[in-house]
């Protein structure tokens, strides 16, 4: 079975694989962002924030954080004004509400507030759920999990309220407030952020910081504004308002500083190095330019003219060498149009020799993209008919792939189809050679670990404890209810018994590591393995017990060498990396065969686990393993219906306590359990010590599973282009940085955002 779920395993993450990889998975990108922020007269800001998500999803993540637990302290000198000092943190968050608003419904920033269904609060919800959230609060921020799958075409909206970011200085009042966060795992295209001041200020400023691309404005004298277009993914955005201190006479945050010099003073110079770093980009820009027409002038090739014509646009209209470029490049356009035809005729050449022996789908999409590069439309026309023409042959083409491969896949699994019912049989067979339905007697003397050996050809827990119980029936060990409790302890009787290697192992288990004084408890024996110490002596006492176990059963020969399966395993699993690689060879990359080699992967898979389930059940006994084997089954098939025969039919009842033993290890301990019972209060022959036995049977083999679980697991956790800035804050762009700057260790920030969750 270990190695049946070895293969498994490999089946599951193949399919992961063509699923991750082969299908359309929904686009990482977030189609916009708005956010409406309130500046209050109490120093809080209310935010109101709107997600339009792309893709496949099931909700939004959404992780704001109000404090940067890496900010230094605040002193009032200039370098603390560059952000990321405490006293730009925020003191909690309040006023939480989500809601959705339909995406028909949803044209712009004054739509944000327009609520059309309230979210409600919940412990835990599924994936599929819609109208719900969860939050986690934490000291520094709060994360919201938001359902709502994408199938409801909603804007999701979050509405919260920061108290203390406002800053008041001794002259002035600022925000500085991170809008985006470093941790948002998304692209976002469109990105927007809308700023109220409580009041009129004919003064206000505003900076931004981040990249290059981002803008800010003041649209009047009571609101500003900010945006940025396909922001890349951990990209933080800052922007920083300054104003009247008037306009929030109940905020309660002060610096008992004067801030406007200070703030200006940083701005100015984040705008120069801004401006300089554009200015540099535009020379950058213009040289690459340059370099790309000379290319193409030396080389009049359609890829470094679409290059070259694709730099040289970029250029600002004010460029002096961008008409020279444009003029440069018209005059290659003619050589440039002439050598792109003799490549495509080339190309179809290619495409075309040997009875289209080359032709594939990677590459007959290659020739459409060399056609449509051309700006011949003439041309164009002309050879995207012959690609439509070849294009049908390659799904005549692929048709007579897919239909081999289909054949090769049939022959080789019915090969191995063939070979699996031959198995099949003779497990059947080897079932059933003892012909009686019933053995009421016991086949055989062998001890429980043996027996458990021959039914699976492995060694459990259940073997150990079986073996337990084995003893108290030899008289080796003894037992007596503790007074007033459930616990058992464990007597030794015979400290002079010299069993088998494995009852050896027992008893050191019982008496030597886990009891003293000839005595042991299964309360005790249950809690051995939560100390990591305990822990690993009790795994090699039952690895130990496994492994004489297994050399008992060799004396035995109640089986030959396992060459057999193994080689059956191996051949069912060479076919099946033989048949995933034919699928990859044969389909990957063709036109409309996702779903195809899903299928057949599927299909090849539950095949060969068919194959690999009949094999594992071939466990090759010898025999006299095989007859054994036979006379157990219908010895199992006598105790599972004990329950139907007559009082007079039924065994000794001093026989009872070695049938509890062997329906252990048989896996139907309840079923005679429960008639020993009825039998014993139906005839009034109570015995107490078969009834505490009883007890025992499936209390001690439940406690003993247990302790050897906790070990294990107690073992394995021990082992184991834009506008220029404007320095006066009156807008412009954004300057470079962003966020609130603290050392590259740190993990957390003001705000961060994470979009979408997938299942």
């Amino acid at each position: 079975m270990k190695k049946i779920r070895i293969f498994l395993v490999f089946i599951a993450i193949t399919l992961i694989f063509f699923l991750t990889n082969n299908v359309s998975a929904a686009e990482e990108t977030t189609r916009l962002l708005y956010q409406d922020i309130t500046i209050n007269e109490d120093g809080s800001i209310t935010v109101k924030e709107a997600a339009w998500l792309n893709g496949e999803y099931n909700g939004r993540l959404r992780d704001i954080d109000f404090e940067n637990t890496y900010a230094t302290t605040f002193t009032g000198i200039y370098s603390n004004f560059a952000g990321n000092t405490n006293i730009y943190n925020g003191t909690s968050m309040k006023d939480i509400k989500v809601y959705d608003i339909s995406q028909e419904n949803f044209h712009s920033m004054s739509d944000i507030g327009n609520a059309e269904n309230t979210y409600k609060e919940v412990n835990s919800a599924s994936n599929g759920k819609y109208g719900v959230y969860e939050l986690t609060q934490k000291t520094y921020g709060t994360d919201f999990k938001i359902y709502c799958p994408d199938n409801k075409n909603k804007v999701i909206c979050i509405e919260y309220t920061i108290t203390d970011a406002v800053v008041v200085h001794n002259d002035v009042a600022e925000l500085y407030w991170n809008v985006l966060g470093e941790r948002f795992e998304e692209d976002v295209q469109d990105f927007q952020v809308l700023i109220h001041l409580p009041g009129e200020d004919s003064d206000v400023r505003i900076w931004s910081h981040g990249p290059l691309t981002g803008e800010n404005k003041i649209l009047n004298s009571e609101t500003l504004y900010f945006t940025d277009t396909n922001v890349n993914s951990y990209t933080p955005e800052t922007v920083r308002v300054m104003f009247n201190k008037e306009l929030v006479p109940l905020a309660t945050k002060k610096s008992n500083v004067d801030g406007r010099e200070n703030i200006l003073r940083y701005e100015q110079m984040m705008a120069d190095t801004a401006n300089s770093e554009r200015e540099n980009a535009k020379l950058e820009l213009e040289n690459e330019a340059s370099q790309a027409v000379l290319d193409l002038e030396e080389n009049p090739r359609i890829y470094y003219y679409n290059t070259a014509l694709e730099l040289v646009n970029q250029l600002d209209e004010q460029s002096e060498q961008k008409q020279n470029f444009l003029d440069r490049i018209e005059k290659t356009k003619d050589l440039v149009n002439e050598n792109w035809k003799q490549n495509l005729q080339y190309s179809l050449e290619s495409l075309e020799y040997d009875n289209y022996a080359f032709l594939t789908r990677s590459r007959l999409e290659d020739f459409k993209e060399e056609i449509e590069e051309g700006f011949d439309e003439e041309v164009k026309e002309e050879y995207l008919k012959i690609y439509k023409d070849l294009e049908e042959i390659l799904k005549v083409k692929e048709a007579g792939l897919r239909k081999g491969f289909t054949i090769f896949v049939i022959i080789i699994n019915s090969m191995i189809g063939v070979f699996a019912i031959y198995k099949l049989i003779k497990i059947i067979h080897e079932r059933h050679q003892f012909k009686g339905q019933y053995y009421r007697d016991f086949p055989t003397e062998d001890n429980p670990n043996v027996l458990e050996y021959l039914m699976k050809r492995k060694s459990t827990n259940i073997g150990f404890s079986a073996t337990i119980l084995n003893l108290i029936n030899k008289k080796i060990i003894s037992y007596e209810q503790i007074p007033n409790s459930k616990d058992i302890t464990l007597i030794l009787l015979d400290d002079k018994y010299t069993g088998t290697s494995a009852e050896a192992v027992v008893l050191n288990v019982l008496f030597k590591m886990v009891g003293n004084d000839k005595k042991c408890k299964i309360k005790d024996l249950k809690n051995y393995g939560k100390g990591t110490y305990n822990a690993r002596r009790l795994i090699n006492k039952i690895n130990e017990f496994k492994k004489v176990t297994k050399e008992e059963v060799g004396y035995k020969e109640y089986f030959k060498e396992n060459w057999g399966t193994i080689a059956y395993i191996i051949f069912a699993t060479i076919n099946y990396m033989i048949s995933l690689c034919m699928a990859f060879g044969v389909f990957y990359g063709l036109s409309n065969c996702g779903l195809q080699v899903l299928g057949y992967l599927l299909g090849i898979s539950v095949i060969n686990i068919i194959y690999l389930v009949i094999g594992s059940k071939e466990k090759n006994r010898t025999s006299k393993g095989k007859e054994t084997y036979s006379k157990w089954l219908a010895h199992k098939r006598f105790l599972e219906d004990f329950s139907k025969f007559d009082e007079k039919d039924l065994p000794e009842i001093t026989l009872w306590e070695k049938y509890l033993v062997t329906a252990t290890v048989l896996g139907c301990a309840d079923k005679v359990e429960k008639r020993m019972k009825m039998y014993i209060t139906d005839t009034s022959q109570v015995d107490t010590n078969l009834l505490i036995y009883q007890s025992i049977n499936l209390n001690l083999t439940r406690e003993l599973n247990r302790s050897v679980q906790s070990a294990i697991s107690n073992s394995t956790s021990s082992i184991s282009s834009s506008s220029y800035s404007s320095g006066g804050g009156f807008g412009g762009g954004s300057s470079g940085g962003g966020g609130r700057r603290r050392p590259e260790a740190a993990v957390e920030v003001v705000s961060k955002i994470n979009l979408k969750y997938r299942d």
